[in-house]
C-alpha cells in the first residue's frame, strides 16, 4: 500500500494518520551504521523504532534520515506517526504556516480557494520510499558538483564532497572520477588524494579541469550531454562508501534585463507553468516519460515548476530531455509573519536547493509565488539571501508578482490587450480557462451535475462562472458538447493570439513568456491544455503552433474587408541561418479551394525576427469564413514551419 498518499487509498482526511511495519534483519553487526531514509512524508513526520522516538521531521518535499544504530534489532517494529492537517480560521487562509504551496492553497486545487473547501482532498501521506540504510562508520552524505566553462576547449568542475565520519579520527583515501553517460567518446577524468578525517563532519573539494567539454543543452539548441561523478572513500583494506551522481555541463545567464543566455548564447524562453499532480507518489516514471514528450511536441524549452517542488524522477527526466526548470519554492500567496515561520522557510528554501543542486536543467529559483507587499519586504528578502548562499551559479528571482502575471480576456477586458506587450520583458504568466473534453467531464461529476450545470458543484471543480461568461463572453450553448467547443476555441484563439504577439517582439522588448498552465494537476476544469488524464484540449495546439522554433506567423485582423491584407513574419529561435526557403502561402475556403496563392525564396537568419514584405490580399476571394495558410519549407524539401488564420472576409 505504500509509498502513497492517504487520499488516493480512499482516506479523504485531515490529521493523523499512523503507520506500523515489523521487519527482520539476519544480523546487526557493530562495524556498521544503520539509517532510517524517508524520501518523502507529507507534512509531519514522528518516527519511533521499537518503542524508541528516533526523530521528528517537517516538511513534504524533502528526503530525510535518522541513524537507528543503536536501537535496532534482529526483529524490529516501525511505527511513524504522520500528521497532515487542516490550517484552521483565522490562520487560513492569509497567515498559513505549513510550507506546501499549491498542495494546500491554490485556485487549480480541488475546492480552488473557497475558504470552506479550499483543503479538501488532503496531500498527507508517505508518498515516496522508506529504506533502510547499512554502512560503515564512514559515509558519503552529499556531493556538489559545479561546472564552470572556461572555453570551447575546457570547462572546470568544483566537486565539493561532505563527508561524516562516526569513527575515531582516520586517514582515508578519496577517490574521484568523471565520465559521460550518453557517449562513449570523451576522455575519462579521475583524481584521488589521501585525507584526515576529523570525528564528525568533514568537507573536502576538488576541482577537475575538463578538456572539450560536452555541453547539456535543451531540445532545441543541442544534445542533453550529462556526466556521471562517482567518488569512493577508502582505507587501507576495504572501499568505506561509494557515491554516484550525474550532472550536466552547462552555463546559464540571466541579466538585469531578464536575458537568458544558455553556454553564452542568447535564448528565448518558450515556456508553460506545471503542476502535475496534488499526489506525488501518483506521478510514476511512465507519467512523467509521457509528460515530457507532452512537452517536447508543444515545442517547449522550459517549464516553470509552479509554487511547489516536484520530485527528484521530474528533475532527472528534464535533465535527459533538455528542457529547462524555472523552479519556485513552495509559497503560494500569504503566510505567518512570525519569526519562527520565517526560520522554517529559510531551512526548507535550502533544503530545496541543496536537494536538487545537480541538476543542469534547473536554472532559476524562486522564493515565492504572488505574495503581497509587506511579505516580498520581508520573509521574501530573507528566503532570497538563503538562496543565494546556497547557489551563487543559478538567478534567484525573490518572488513571482502579479506584476508579471497578466490575464486580458479573462480577468479584463479583451484578450486583445497583449498587443500592448503587458509584463515586460518576461511574462510569466498569461491565459485563459478551457473546459476539458466532454469524456473527461463524464468521470468528472454526475450527469445529473453536468447538464444543466450545477454551477456549485461545477464551482468545486475549479470552473470560473463570471470570468467565463461575462469576461470572456463564452456562450453556454445548448448542449454540454457546445459549451466544451465554444471553451476550447476561445481558449485556442487567446493563447495564438498572445503567443505569436509575443514571439514577434522577441528581445523587442520580450525575453520570454510562460504559458499557465499545462496540465491539470486533478480533474478539474482550469487553465490547462491537457486535462488531468492527459487528453489535449484545442489550445494544446496553440502551443504547438506558436511555440514552433521557426515560426511563420500571421499576423492579420479576425474580420477583414475584401481587399485587406495580413502580414507575414518569420521567427527563427534557433542559433543557425537557413537559405533559399521556400515560403508559399494561400487563402482557402471551408471546401479546400485555395485562391491567391504565391510563393517566395528567401533566407532566414539565426536567432532573428523578421516582419517580412510578404503579404496576404483578401481580393478576388469569397466572403465569409476563410483561412489564411503559409507554410516554409527547407530547400531539402522538409516543412520547417506552417501556421494559419481564421478570417471573416465581409464587403
Amino acid at each position: 500500500m505504500l509509498p502513497s498518499n492517504w487520499y488516493l487509498r480512499g482516506v479523504d482526511f485531515s490529521g493523523n494518520v499512523y503507520f506500523q511495519k515489523s521487519f527482520r534483519l539476519e544480523e546487526v553487526p557493530a562495524d556498521k551504521e544503520f539509517w532510517l531514509r524517508f524520501k518523502g512524508v507529507d507534512y509531519f513526520a514522528d518516527v519511533y523504532l521499537n518503542g524508541v522516538f528516533v526523530g521528528h521531521h517537517e516538511g513534504y518535499f524533502q528526503p530525510f534520515m535518522f541513524n537507528v544504530t543503536k536501537v535496532i534489532r534482529e526483529e524490529n517494529s516501525l511505527l511513524v506517526k504522520v500528521s497532515s492537517p487542516k490550517e484552521e480560521k483565522p490562520v487560513w487562509p492569509c497567515y498559513k504556516r505549513l510550507i506546501k504551496g499549491v498542495l494546500s492553497h491554490h485556485d487549480c486545487r480541488p475546492g480552488s480557494w473557497d475558504p470552506e473547501h479550499g483543503q479538501d482532498y488532503n496531500t498527507g501521506g508517505i508518498w515516496n520510499d522508506v529504506d533502510l540504510l547499512i554502512t560503515s562508520k564512514v559515509r558519503i552524505s552529499r556531493v556538489k558538483i559545479s561546472p564552470k566553462i572556461e572555453s570551447e576547449k575546457l570547462a572546470r568542475i568544483i566537486v565539493e564532497v561532505e563527508l561524516e565520519n562516526l569513527d575515531y579520527p582516520k586517514e582515508v583515501m578519496v577517490e574521484i572520477e568523471v565520465e559521460p553517460v550518453n557517449s562513449s567518446s570523451g576522455d575519462k577524468i579521475s583524481r584521488f588524494k589521501h585525507v584526515f578525517l576529523s570525528r564528525g563532519k568533514n568537507q573536502l573539494f576538488f576541482v577537475l579541469s575538463m578538456k572539450r567539454p560536452q555541453l547539456w543543452c535543451t531540445w532545441d539548441h543541442g544534445e542533453q550531454n550529462l556526466y556521471y561523478l562517482l567518488v569512493a572513500v577508502r582505507d587501507s583494506k576495504n572501499v568505506l562508501d561509494s557515491l554516484r551522481e550525474r550532472f550536466g555541463v552547462r552555463e546559464v545567464r540571466i541579466d538585469s534585463g531578464w536575458n537568458w543566455y544558455l553556454n553564452g548564447l542568447k535564448i528565448f524562453v518558450r515556456g508553460t507553468n506545471i503542476i502535475p499532480t496534488q499526489w506525488l507518489s501518483e506521478y510514476t516514471p511512465e507519467k512523467i516519460r509521457e509528460d515530457m514528450r507532452l512537452l517536447k511536441e508543444a515545442n517547449v524549452n522550459t517549464v516553470r515548476v509552479h509554487a511547489h517542488v516536484n520530485r527528484e524522477e521530474f528533475y532527472s527526466a528534464c535533465d535527459e530531455n533538455g528542457i529547462m526548470v524555472w523552479q519556485d519554492f513552495a509559497l503560494q500567496w500569504w503566510y505567518s509573519r512570525c519569526d519562527d515561520f520565517a526560520e522554517k522557510a529559510v531551512g526548507q528554501i535550502r533544503d530545496m536547493i541543496r536537494t536538487f543542486y545537480n541538476h543542469p536543467s534547473i536554472v532559476v529559483w524562486c522564493c515565492h509565488n504572488e505574495p503581497d507587499l509587506h511579505q516580498l519586504r520581508s520573509l521574501d528578502t530573507l528566503l532570497m539571501v538563503a538562496a543565494s548562499e546556497e547557489d551563487a551559479t543559478r538567478y534567484v528571482d525573490i518572488a513571482s508578482t502579479t506584476e508579471f502575471h497578466i490575464y486580458p480576456g479573462w480577468y479584463e477586458e479583451d484578450y486583445r490587450k497583449y498587443s500592448m506587450l503587458l509584463a515586460q520583458p518576461l511574462c510569466t504568466e498569461f491565459g485563459a480557462q478551457a473546459l476539458p473534453n466532454v469524456d473527461t467531464l463524464k468521470k468528472m461529476m454526475s450527469d445529473e451535475d453536468l447538464w444543466p450545470p450545477n454551477w456549485e458543484k461545477w464551482a468545486f471543480h475549479d470552473f470560473q462562472h463570471m470570468q467565463t461568461f461575462n469576461m470572456a463572453k463564452i456562450e453556454l450553448g445548448n448542449s454540454l458538447e457546445e459549451f466544451v467547443e465554444n471553451s476550447q476555441n476561445y481558449q485556442y484563439k487567446l493563447l495564438k493570439y498572445a503567443i505569436e504577439t509575443y514571439r514577434r517582439a522577441k528581445y523587442n522588448p520580450m525575453t520570454g513568456i510562460f504559458q499557465f498552465m499545462f496540465v491539470d494537476c486533478w480533474p478539474s476544469i482550469t487553465w490547462s491544455v491537457l486535462d488531468y488524464y492527459r487528453q489535449p484540449k484545442k489550445g494544446y495546439y496553440a502551443l504547438k503552433i506558436g511555440y514552433q522554433p521557426v515560426l511563420v506567423s500571421i499576423e492579420v485582423n479576425d474580420v477583414v474587408k475584401s481587399g485587406g491584407r495580413g502580414t507575414i513574419w518569420i521567427i527563427n529561435d534557433l542559433h543557425r541561418s537557413y537559405s533559399n526557403v521556400q515560403l508559399v502561402y494561400w487563402l482557402e475556403d471551408e471546401d479546400g479551394k485555395r485562391f491567391n496563392e504565391k510563393r517566395a525564396t528567401l533566407n532566414i537568419e539565426p536567432d532573428s525576427v523578421s516582419k517580412t514584405n510578404h503579404v496576404f490580399e483578401f481580393k478576388s476571394c469569397p466572403q465569409g469564413k476563410i483561412w489564411a495558410k503559409a507554410e516554409i519549407f527547407t530547400k531539402e524539401g522538409k516543412l520547417l514551419s506552417k501556421n494559419q488564420e481564421e478570417v471573416f472576409v465581409t464587403k
